[in-house]
């Protein structure tokens, strides 16, 4: 809703990427961090009007992860991103700038270097809707992850 319209999203499309770290803090559990942008890009329509919306969004993601076996991991955690295109923030006002996500991602490797991701987020506060025509509440993404680093050694660990 929007307005007390209902927004109608025709298609859409919407690539996130990045690089990140992770810190095994022991056999099982880790800590990852990473450094994300979000291109999102869709076609809305509002009762006759139709409109085109583009924006790139930053993330700042924190988790805490449980390594399952040797081929699954699963994370927990927070997210920060912008609300704001970057020349609108104005860190004197209301906080409108930023959004908080709670986040999951579960990782299933695939080689050392090839992994598959579903990646989740739920928004942690009410922020007004028209922040959210292009990024939503709430999403489920999937996607592949190549590792540019350390692979896994002969003890498990990374």
């Amino acid at each position: 809703m929007l307005n007390n319209e209902e927004l109608a999203d025709a298609n859409s499309l919407s690539l996130r990427f990045g690089m990140n770290y992770l810190q095994m803090l022991n056999d099982k559990f880790y800590l990852e961090t990473g450094l994300y942008g979000k291109y999102n890009r869709g076609n809305r329509k509002i009762e006759t009007l139709v409109f085109t919306s583009n924006n790139f969004k930053g993330l700042l993601p924190l988790y805490i992860g449980y390594k399952i076996n040797n081929r699954w991991k699963f994370g927990v955690g927070a997210s920060i991103e912008n609300n704001k295109d970057y020349d609108d923030i104005n860190f004197k006002t209301e906080n409108e700038n930023l959004r908080y996500d709670f986040i999951t991602k579960l990782i299933y490797s695939y080689t050392d270097r090839i992994k598959f991701s579903l990646y989740t987020n739920w928004m942690l506060h009410d922020t007004p809707d028209v922040y959210t025509i292009s990024s939503p509440r709430n999403g489920m993404y999937l996607g592949a992850i190549y590792q540019l680093g350390k692979t896994t050694n002969p003890k498990n660990k990374e």
